[in-house]
């Protein structure tokens, strides 16, 4: 008699959460299924918040629209970012030589050891979440960010970082990484 019970608490629950998943709404709230006014709505815990932030989505109040030049250049980056080129000489004698686990150069954020570079600038470079944004000082690129869930690297004041950055030039040659606040 107690399983039944048991059993039947779950065959209720389970349904009950995944409604509640069905009806998450694309701003990080959850609609109410019998609410008053069709704008209710009840805000995420704070772990939730937490890991969308993480991931890189900005949450929905600072949300704006992109403009026709922001655009531009989000498509002139992905269309270099689409055929990268990332040389052994670049990766070993620069990226790895300055932010790599063993590396010495005081200052410079490091990446931690086992995490595979090449294949996280690969990510970085493809994946569609990236925030990409065009060089600074009027140096001729772009700079792609994506933040991991994980921490990738540690900073000079041994703060574990979780979001790493990848320069590209114009012709879409890869000219740095490294993780970065």
């Amino acid at each position: 008699m107690l399983r039944r019970r048991r059993r039947s608490a779950r065959v209720v629950f389970l349904p009950l959460l995944f409604i509640l998943l069905l009806l998450s709404g694309p701003a990080g709230r959850v609609q109410a299924a019998f609410s008053p006014h069709p704008g209710f709505s009840r805000p995420l815990s704070s772990s939730l918040q937490e890991d969308l932030r993480i991931r890189g989505v900005p949450p929905a109040s600072t949300q704006r629209p992109e403009t026709a030049e922001e655009a531009a250049v989000r498509k002139r980056a992905r269309l270099a970012a689409d055929h990268y080129l990332l040389s052994n000489k670049v990766l070993f004698g620069h990226i790895l030589a300055r932010h790599g686990a063993d590396a010495t150069v005081p200052g410079k954020s490091r990446f931690l050891r086992g995490y595979d570079v090449r294949a996280g600038i690969d990510y970085v470079l493809k994946s569609p979440d990236a925030r990409i944004q065009e060089n600074t000082e009027g140096r001729r690129g772009y700079l792609f960010e994506f933040s991991y869930r994980t921490p990738i690297g540690i900073s000079p004041e041994k703060k574990k970082l979780r979001t790493m950055r990848v320069v590209i030039d114009a012709q879409g040659r890869v000219i740095t990484a490294f993780p970065v606040k």
